[in-house]
């Protein structure tokens, strides 16, 4: 709020700064502007409220006021506007910390001055030798603008001078709306008259204390203000104060209808009374007869509750009732024995300290609204909630509770009632059942399991059957393929590691030989004819290339030797991530001597197109299998057409393809230009014995055998393309990952 009643300029810090006091007192003393902020204060405010000089300059004083003592504040300081010149009060003022002290104020000012001085003493007892008195205070000049209430200046011709923020939060007219007219064109027509008459007491120097009228609203509404105004010689002019009380007065109002309603009723009451006076002395005569008989009502009421409470006793069913406030009325005693109470009578409130309630699981515990009773009094139904109840002392309980709220006539629920059943004994026999018919489906599953696996053995008999001849070959060849490998292996090893030093040896000897060769130079006669005869310069020059050349074959064997170990894998019978292509190099190692070239016929052309495949897993020395059986059936079929005209017009060919499908499968492409097959011929191709051979060539498993490994092994596919006359395509799709 801002309002300013008379416009005057003065130095504040000068003013501070002459005030030799002002630092040096234990006392709150500080300097308030015309907006209600503090425009100066002294080190003892930190001292009492915590809070640095810094953190109050600018602060509004009314913030930190209580707000119950807010209005009382206001009312003391706009005295200020008036003839009294100093006050005094008492009010709480919040701390940094956020409690409340109790002060004593006393504040001045002096109408050449827009600052209010104060002196502020904590409320608290302190020991009498540490009090001091205040101070003496100088007449210095303030004004507050803070209030709520409305604050303005009149000139004499009836005109406003300066306003508060507060006339147009009460009123809605901007400050220039209200200037722009006399305010005797706001205030009610019927208040005219006496408020003309209050202006010209005041101007006759009178003061106005109370005085009541109607102000207009923007809006149009009136509003009621309680007015208290003294004349300003000094200034030519009427200093107003306005309290808006609209709503007393509205309630005042209210309550002289109501008063003479009230009085209107209690005169018609009255009559009323009068003429019914003898019909009350009947009424009493027959009440007396009415309360005779309802204590004979009552006495039977209380033998049927105690036939009822015998009655609800015997029954098996814990019962349990509440009224609508919540308390237990009624409860019989199959309750206490199934919530383990003892038989001393204990009030309803303790008897959660003799056991605990959970839900039907046994563990979860069930919070004090989701008890039965408890929910059926919030107006639910209970319906067969299974709890178990477990007793302090005692073994724990299993009960179904069910129940509704209780309604009166009038549809006002008035309580609601529970009843439990123990089911335990039922439960321990249901679950003995449950437990002997699991016991009954595990053995049948047990059975139909040992049926299904006696199934699956015959069908891994048969399997096996197939396969049986074929792996003997394969595990022989294996063996024999490892054997070979790790004899070779051996010497090999032997002599390639001995060939490094060799190598250091014969180059020692050399550099010896040079030596001798430059210190002496003219070796002896038989020593000449013997150099001349080994042709030393040659050997020196041919000896380290013989010595590679040997290193260069030691390679070679090693290499082979490592190709036959890895083909025949006997190690790795567990699933791997391993390189195809390495694994169809060393098949093609295996039948590298079916391939070559023969007296009898041409060799059989090896194309290979390999494309970029990430490390496959899967069985190695299996999966070797399969395409070696592959490999083997193409080169039966190439072989079959030596002899034939068309063998001699084309070369026989493997072409052999790899691929990356996506990102979760590869395909393995191994084609020949052989004779090719029908499609009866290929229909049959994967079955176990099947074979186009004649008697004494092929057992008919290769293909059985790779499809198996492939197909069951490896989750994958195994497709077979062909055309009589125009060769044989086989594709082997699997998975990058095994499932």
């Amino acid at each position: 709020m801002s309002m300013k009643i008379v416009e005057l300029e003065c130095d504040a810090g000068e003013e501070i700064s002459n005030f030799p006091f002002f630092d040096l007192s234990d006392d709150l003393l500080c300097a308030i502007n015309s907006n209600g902020d503090f425009q100066q204060i002294n080190g003892s405010g930190e001292k009492i409220l915590g809070f640095r000089p810094s953190e109050l300059d600018q602060k509004s004083f009314l913030d930190g006021v209580h707000p119950e003592d807010r209005f009382s504040t206001r009312e003391q300081l706009a005295q200020l506007s008036g003839d009294r010149r100093e006050i005094a009060f008492e009010n709480r003022y919040q701390c940094k910390n956020g409690d409340y002290k109790r002060l004593s104020w006393k504040a001045q000012w002096r109408g050449n001055e827009p600052l209010i001085w104060a002196i502020a003493r904590e409320l608290s007892p302190i020991p009498e030798q540490s009090r001091e008195s205040l101070p003496p205070t100088e007449d210095y000049h303030a004004f507050f603008d803070l209030s709520l209430d409305l604050f303005c200046t009149l000139s004499f011709d009836g005109y406003f001078r300066s306003l508060n923020p507060a006339w147009e939060k009460t009123l809605g007219f901007t400050p220039e709306e209200l200037r722009s007219q006399s305010f005797i064109e706001f205030v009610h027509p019927q208040d005219h008259e006496s408020t003309l008459m209050e202006f010209v007491k005041l101007l006759q120097g009178c003061h106005t204390y109370s005085f009541e009228n109607r102000y207009r609203c923007k809006n149009g509404d009136y509003r009621w203000l309680l007015w208290s105004a003294c004349l300003g010689q000094e200034h030519q002019c009427i200093y107003a104060i306005g309290h808006d009380i609209t709503e007393r007065k509205y309630a005042e109002i209210e309550g002289d209808r109501a008063y003479e309603e009230t009085r209107t009723f209690l005169n018609q009451l009255q009559v009323k009374l009068q003429s019914r006076s003898l019909a009350f002395n009947s009424a009493i005569y027959k009440l007396q007869n009415e309360i005779a008989e309802r204590r004979e009502t009552e006495k039977s009421l209380e033998k049927e509750r105690e036939f009822l409470k015998a009655l609800l006793n015997t029954v098996d069913a814990g019962i349990i009732a509440g009224d609508a406030t919540g308390n237990v009325i009624l409860f019989n005693r199959s309750i206490r024995d199934l919530y383990g109470l003892p038989d001393d009578s204990i009030p309803p409130e303790d008897w959660l300290n003799y056991y605990d309630l959970y839900q039907g699981d046994g563990t979860t515990p069930i919070s004090p609204d989701q008890i039965p009773l408890q929910r059926a009094l919030n107006g639910e139904r209970v319906n067969k909630e299974e709890i178990v109840i477990a007793p302090k002392v005692g073994e724990p309980r299993i009960a179904v509770a069910s129940g509704e709220p209780i309604f009166d006539e009038e549809d006002n629920q008035i309580g609601a009632v529970i009843v439990f059943h123990d089911i335990t004994e039922s439960k321990q026999k249901a679950k003995a059942l449950q437990e002997s018919a699991h016991e009954k489906t595990e053995l049948i599953h047990s059975l139909q399991n040992q049926a299904q696996q006696l199934q699956q053995t015959l069908q891994e008999l048969q399997r096996t059957q197939t396969q049986l001849i074929q792996s003997e070959k394969m595990s022989s060849l294996g063996q024999l393929v490892a054997g070979v490998a790790h004899e070779i292996n051996n010497p090999v090893n032997f002599i390639y590691g001995n060939l490094a030093h060799v190598n250091d040896y014969l180059a020692d000897l050399l550099k010896l030989l040079n030596l001798y060769q430059t210190h002496y130079p003219e070796p002896v006669e038989d020593i000449h004819e013997f150099q001349e005869d080994i042709d030393l310069d040659f050997l020196q020059s041919d000896l380290p290339k013989l010595l590679n050349s040997m290193k260069v074959g030691s390679e070679r064997i090693r290499q082979i030797v490592l190709s036959l170990r890895n083909f025949s894998r006997l190690n790795e019978a567990e699933r791997k991530a391993v390189d195809i292509h390495e694994g169809i190099d060393n098949t093609l190692l295996i039948l590298h001597n079916r391939l070559r070239e023969k007296s009898v016929n041409s060799g059989i052309s090896v194309i290979k197109e390999y494309g970029q495949l990430p490390r496959i897993e899967c069985y190695p020395a299996q999966l070797n299998q399969a395409i070696i059986n592959i490999l083997t059936n193409a080169i039966d079929a190439l072989e079959s057409l030596k002899g034939q005209e068309c063998y001699a017009k084309k070369t026989p060919t493997l072409l052999i393809r790899t691929e990356c499908l996506d990102n979760q499968c590869i395909a393995i492409h191994i084609q020949d230009n052989g004779p090719g097959m029908t499609q009866a011929v290929k229909e049959q191709i994967f079955n176990p014995f099947f074979t186009t051979k004649p008697v004494g060539k092929g057992t008919g498993l290769g293909l059985s055998i790779a499809y198996q490994i492939i197909a069951h092994k490896h989750s994958g596919e195994l497709i077979c393309h062909s055309e009589p006359g125009e060769g044989t395509e086989f594709v082997i799709q699997i998975p990058l990952k095994q499932p």
